[in-house]
């Protein structure tokens, strides 16, 4: 039998164009730049959009920093001289966890050029660590500060172990040395907690060490970018370093819990939604979204269950859109920019992504900021979520309805993987605590083998209940089996919940 092989053919359909540009069906483009941090969110709003119409779009978005764009989006070229050359974006749309800054706010004023803010996303930046055995582990600003500066090495130092009475005993020795992982690049992180550490403990860290980039203490180690920052505190024990905290809790990191401004101590996923959401509805915001926001300040915002550290990422556009030549581009920059206040496609940004949606005095805020946007003529585009069994079918609209087999392999994918790594997280947390328990325990035997005038230990020993003496090593092999005993129990309670779960979302 003659086979002929279909590999070619499948190259082919790989390499071939998506639908050319014609009058019929034209290719509508947007494209963006600039932070990093809700990267993802964003390309997750673009693949629905992109899925949902029947015309071909074209969206993407550059994750390359808040400060590049801000560049971008103010379009300035400067030669030699330092002359600009011009002001003509190069993104439709920029991005940043800061504001756009005063400076090139009023650049652009003395321009006659208007521009919106708007806020879109919250993300706590949380601090992790790797110290052995410490499930928990209290700090406050004025400690951190003394750690990042390398004036406290050791987490066993006093100042420590006065807010973490147990830690010496958790980590089994009287010294334990701290590794401090930090980011080298310019980054949003990096200056919301910088700032964060001179708000709330000047004395520590002053304003002179605030800021994207950092003048570090040269015993501090390098861990640039999320990835690179997530291995250094997952492979060198005793390392402490900082992150947004949806990706700390996706990689299984232990978060630090840090003392709140009421005083309290607690962790990011203690918080919430409801309490990274306070930082921003305590915040003091500008009354309309054209004006200068460079001042709106979201750290150490009070109530009791508030996150201390907490960004707000934004997305900048020029009012007058005349920059983007096509009139159905401009349309489709404004649906992206109303889905990101449409609960179907911002909500996911939450759940998959660890990102809180702004409060919904902030939401308005936006949207009357999107109607600042000029847009006199050309299409506009709709949205269909409940089946609309007419309208639904008509070009630009944006359907939920509408979906590719590839996305919804995908999304199952997700799920798939999510379910697996909250498996993963409490298991890496039954464990540390049966650890915790094994060393406590071991004390306790150690303690009783040594007491050799203890009459109960005497008794314990020869009181025939066993049939013979019993010794240290019947003890050690008692508590292994007691360790994987709870283990097995664990995992087999795990992957029940698991088989019901996934039964029960198949219906």
């Amino acid at each position: 039998m003659k086979f002929t092989s279909t590999l070619p053919l499948f190259l082919t359909g790989l390499l071939m164009p998506v639908a050319p540009t014609n009058g019929a069906n034209p290719v509508l483009s947007i494209h963006g730049s600039g932070t990093t941090n809700p990267s993802k969110c964003y390309w997750h709003i673009m693949d629905q959009m992109m899925g949902g119409t029947k015309e071909p779009l074209h969206m993407t978005y550059r994750a390359v920093g808040s400060s590049t764009g801000i560049l971008d989006f103010m379009g300035d070229d400067v030669d030699d001289n330092g002359t600009v050359a011009v002001s003509v974006p190069r993104n439709d749309f920029g991005s940043g966890d800061v504001p756009v800054p005063t400076a090139d706010y009023n650049t652009l004023t003395s321009r006659n050029i208007e521009m919106v803010h708007l806020p879109v996303v919250l993300g706590a930046i949380s601090l992790f660590h790797s110290v052995p055995n410490v499930p928990k582990l209290n700090l406050n600003s004025c400690l951190i500060g003394q750690i990042f500066n390398r004036v406290i090495t050791d987490w066993t130092h006093e100042d420590i172990v006065a807010l973490n009475p147990n830690i010496k005993e958790q980590i089994g020795s009287d010294s334990y040395p701290i590794t401090v992982g930090r980011r080298k690049e310019g980054s949003s992180s990096t200056a919301s907690f910088t700032k964060y550490l001179h708000l709330t403990c000047d004395t520590e860290w002053p304003i002179e060490q605030v800021g994207k980039t950092v003048d570090w203490n040269v015993e501090t180690k390098i861990c640039d970018g999320s990835a690179d920052m997530t291995a250094c505190i997952r492979d060198i024990p005793g390392t402490i370093g900082y992150i947004d905290a949806g990706h700390g809790h996706s990689e299984g990191l232990v978060e630090i819990e840090l003392k709140n401004k009421n005083g309290k101590f607690l962790s990011s996923k203690e918080a919430g939604r409801d309490g990274i959401g306070a930082a921003a509805a305590n915040a003091d915001l500008p009354s309309s979204a054209d004006m200068d926001f460079s001042n709106v300040e979201l750290l150490n915002q009070p109530g009791d269950k508030t996150w201390p550290i907490v960004a707000m990422s934004y997305i900048y556009v020029r009012k007058d859109l005349s920059h983007i030549p096509d009139e159905a581009d401009r349309a489709l920059l404004l649906a992206f920019l109303e889905a990101l206040y449409e609960p179907n496609f911002i909500n996911p940004c939450q759940d998959l992504f660890g990102f809180t949606p702004v409060p919904q005095a902030v939401v308005d805020l936006a949207q009357e900021g999107i109607a600042m946007l000029g847009q006199a003529s050309g299409p506009t585009f709709t949205f269909e979520y409940a089946t609309n069994k007419v309208g639904g079918q008509l070009d630009y609209v944006i359907s939920t309805k509408r979906r590719s087999y590839g996305e919804v392999e995908r999304s199952n994918a997700v799920n798939d993987v999510a379910d697996l790594t909250l498996q993963n997280f409490f298991l890496k947390s039954e464990m540390t605590d049966l650890k915790a328990k094994i060393a406590k325990l071991d004390g306790q035997v150690a303690t009783m083998s040594t007491s050799s005038n203890s009459n109960n230990n005497n008794n314990l020993r020869s009181s025939g209940v066993f049939g013979e003496e019993f010794t240290t090593t019947n003890e050690s092999q008692i508590t292994a089996a007691l360790v994987m005993a709870s283990l097995s129990i664990v995992m087999w309670a795990v992957a029940g919940l698991y088989f019901i779960y996934r039964v029960f979302t198949k219906q």
